[in-house]
């Protein structure tokens, strides 16, 4: 196999819950912040396209 680098290497984080509890204020609450516009543009300036929010 060859040699895999970050740069080859894609990754997603996703924030997943039990079918039922998507509307509980535990989930509600940050999934809301997880998809803030501020949280984009922190994630845009702060690592300039290493890391790139995909919501």
């Amino acid at each position: 196999m060859g040699q895999e680098t970050a740069k080859d290497t894609k990754y997603a984080s996703a924030l997943v819950t039990l079918q039922g509890r998507e509307n509980k204020p535990k989930i509600k609450k940050p999934n809301k912040l997880i998809h803030d516009p501020q949280v984009r543009d922190f994630i845009n300036k702060q690592y300039q396209g290493r890391i790139v929010p995909v919501f």
